[in-house]
């Protein structure tokens, strides 16, 4: 797990000093993700071409899998960030067909697989990966990043030449120009917490798509997807045969084998690895499938004070993650997270590049910086949710299917029924808050309904919260274009595979993954996530519909049916309950103030961005507990400092020396 960057295309060595400015510029971006890799760094400068690496040791921890890396002859070129799981298989292969290794790192075997099947070589890989492959000769560059978007990569092309780097902040530090907001985006930001598809908060810098590949040649850049969830929905859908096709019992086998196999190659590392246990199915499956392996892992947990979860009703994670990690014999670490608001939110937003709103980016840093000194590697339950249906508005959704017999007028009269009971203070808006959400989209078409309980702020709401400019283009945008894109795609499949369909294309990997990656490498911590191994996907895919979701509501069908007997029975009746930190609780009480004092201060107010009339009212009636508004004030907090750590940043020299990174190509690694 590492750090990449690079410039291909840039002028050759025949203008004056064009060398030296290449490498300069890329030295200086590959020290920009200097927390990405603290083990080591260095840059390959060729013709019109410089690419640099920073390295986090975890397999093979010798030289021999320092990067950048070139093949004996030199002509080819790669640097890589990620891990490939099934490196040994694909070594044995390669070395069948005459290919010699000089290490046991799973890089080399990357690069080698590269040259050996060139831009067909992603088709053979299971891991999470984003890599650059230059091929000197051709003066052609390859740029991929895995099935599901787990490993993140930008690029932006300038003067001819192309950019990339893993972090889109490592370009912003060598192009000034794209420092400036896309304000035509704040609308979807404001509605979903993130910027789904491949524009960028970033003016000019684009992000490569989840499963897409890059090929930059002859001074043109052509995208491509290589691997597509709604496609491969499709294709298992129309499948004669499948696993919805078998048993419910040869189904859970089939489970309990996957995953197992995910797990055994995830295990893979020659640093401390561990898992984050929050107690509930997914994770607690994941200590099994590690305890069965002769693995039983140290655990992370963290909990909430009781006074932080009052205002957000979740239950507390402690209680089930000690029962999980007594049934297994594993050593817990348990982490109160009281996040340091003001000290960690400037830095959460830092690391993360783009605005991105989702609260846990505070916690994940906090909880990855307390676990790096004992474990590099962590282990995670995300992405079952997305691909076993472990969401509620999943349900929420198909209720309102049941429902459309109801009178539309009926099921508004009983909405404004209970706003009056809140604003009255008959109902705290605590209890109230989800019953409301429900009632305000259960009348309207399927679509319009899972995109109303998968946003924020509604889009007839979205331009009070904006001024100016903002406001303008606010008013004009499609928030919701790219999920109608991604629906379109999905007709025919079943409105549960819709939805699925929908987040495994755009809240999985620009919402969790994002910040899953972001905040995890800020610590130099790699966090793996066996239920995402492609191979587990697509066969979800093929599942019957009540393997995921029941009439009744019961969420992730099979994973409880699979692992029951084989996990405590308490975690398997134990509802789904969100990992998130209190941030209504926050935006209410313990950091009310400060969130007033960046959102009302004058440097927010001379922006002209949002508006302080409706800052005034969101506190207001969040204080007064008359309405809901903590995500809505957060979402516009993160904003403001995404505007102070970027648009207002001068100072952009890593802290990191980029002249101390070593030179790559050299006759020393002859």
């Amino acid at each position: 797990m590492c750090g990449i960057a690079g410039i291909v295309g840039f002028p050759s060595g025949a203008e004056a000093g064009a060398a030296a400015v290449l490498e300069r510029r890329v030295r200086l971006m590959t020290q920009m993700l200097w927390h990405r890799g603290p083990d080591g760094g260095a840059v390959w400068t060729g013709d019109g071409a410089s690419i640099g690496h920073r390295r986090l040791k975890i397999i093979d921890l010798s030289d021999g899998g320092r990067q950048p890396m070139h093949t004996d002859d030199r002509r080819f070129v790669l640097s890589f960030n990620g891990e490939i799981f099934n490196y040994r298989e694909l070594r044995a292969e390669l070395a069948a067909r005459g290919h010699a290794f000089r290490s046991d790192s799973d890089s080399e075997v990357l690069l080698r697989a590269c040259v050996e099947w060139g831009d067909e070589v992603t088709a053979r890989l299971v891991g999470q990966f984003a890599f650059a492959f230059h091929d000197t000769r051709e003066r052609r560059l390859l740029l991929a990043r895995d099935h599901l978007g787990i490993k993140p990569l930008y690029y932006a092309v300038h003067e001819g030449a192309l950019y990339f780097a893993s972090e889109a902040k490592a370009i912003a530090a060598v192009l000034p120009g794209t420092r400036a907001p896309r304000l035509d985006l704040l609308g979807q930001y404001l509605s979903f917490l993130w910027i789904p598809g491949e524009e960028t908060f970033f003016s000019g810098i684009r992000k490569m798509l989840p499963g897409s590949r890059l090929v930059w040649h002859d001074g043109r850049a052509v995208s491509t997807r290589w691997w597509d969830p709604v496609e491969q929905w499709k294709e298992a859908s129309a499948g004669a045969s499948g696993a919805g096709r078998r048993g419910a019992g040869e189904r859970d086998e089939e489970a309990r084998a996957l995953l197992g196999e995910a797990v055994s190659s995830q295990l893979a590392s020659d640093v401390p690895l561990g898992l984050l246990l929050s107690g509930g199915v997914d994770s607690t499956i994941l200590l099994a499938e590690m305890a069965t392996r002769a693995r039983t892992p140290r655990a992370f947990t963290a909990t909430y004070g009781a006074a932080s979860r009052l205002r957000d009703v979740f239950d507390d994670d402690l209680p089930f993650a000690r029962i999980a990690a007594a049934a297994f014999g594993a050593e817990m670490t348990e982490e109160t997270l009281e996040a340091d608001v003001p000290t960690l939110l400037p830095e959460a937003v830092w690391h993360c590049d783009e605005p991105l709103a989702d609260p846990t980016i505070v916690t994940n840093l906090a909880l990855t910086r307390r676990a790096k000194p004992a474990l590099t590697v962590l282990l995670t339950g995300m992405g079952a949710d997305e691909i076993f249906a472990g969401y509620p508005r999943y349900p929420a959704v198909l209720f309102g299917e049941a429902m459309r017999a109801v009178p539309a007028p009926v099921l508004r009269a009983g909405a404004g029924l209970l706003r009056l009971a809140v604003s009255s203070g008959l109902l705290p808006i605590e209890r109230g808050r989800r019953p409301l959400q429900l009632l305000a989209h259960l009348h309207k078409p399927f679509e319009e309904r899972f995109l109303g309980y998968s946003s924020y702020v509604s889009p007839d709401v979205l331009p009070t919260l904006l001024e100016g400019e903002a406001r303008t283009l606010a008013a004009a945008a499609d928030v919701f274009a790219f999920h109608r894109g991604v629906l379109g795609r999905t007709a025919g499949l079943s409105p549960l595979s819709r939805m699925l369909a929908t987040d495994l294309c755009g809240f999985l990997p620009y919402l969790n993954l994002e910040n899953m990656d972001k905040t995890g490498m800020a610590n130099g911590v790699e966090l793996r996530v066996p239920f995402l191994d492609h191979r587990l996907v697509e066969w979800s895919m093929r599942l019957p519909d009540d393997d995921k979701l029941r009439r009744n509501a019961e969420r992730k069908v099979l994973l409880r049916r699979a692992w029951s007997g084989r996990i405590p029975e308490e975690i398997i009746r134990r509802p789904k309950t969100g990992y998130s930190p209190p941030v209504r609780g926050w935006m209410r009480e313990t950091q009310r103030e400060y969130a007033r004092d960046i959102l009302l201060s004058s440097r927010a107010r001379e922006r002209g961005i949002i508006s302080p009339r409706a800052v005034e009212q969101l506190f207001d009636e969040n204080t007064r507990g008359r309405a809901e508004h903590g995500m809505q004030l957060w979402t516009l907090l993160v904003l403001e400092t995404w505007m102070r750590e970027y648009a207002d940043r001068t100072e952009w020299t890593p802290a990191e020396d980029p002249a101390a990174l070593r030179r790559i190509g050299g006759e020393e690694d002859a």
